[in-house]
């Protein structure tokens, strides 16, 4: 039962980042494609939340906001302290 909860606070988590991402950044998610008409695009989704871990410039106080390694890391700490 508890890994439910946990893989729930995670999925509520990575879908809050998402949307905050999509606002703050842009076409990440919803980007026109060679038509012009706006889709869904996994795979740069994806690629953006791998981008911290391999990424050095993903990790500055700048740019911790839109750090998907380092907001999960983050919530977990206090999902566990709480």
């Amino acid at each position: 039962m508890e890994i439910i909860k946990y893989l729930i606070f995670i999925g509520i988590i990575t879908l809050i980042f998402v949307i905050y991402s999509e606002y703050s950044i842009g076409q990440i998610l919803f980007r026109p494609d060679s038509s012009g008409i706006i889709t869904m695009n996994l795979n740069s989704l994806l690629g953006f939340l791998a981008n911290p871990f391999y990424r050095r410039d993903l990790w500055t106080w700048n740019t911790l906001d839109i750090n998907y390694a380092f907001v999960l890391i983050y919530s977990l700490c206090i999902y566990y302290l709480f």
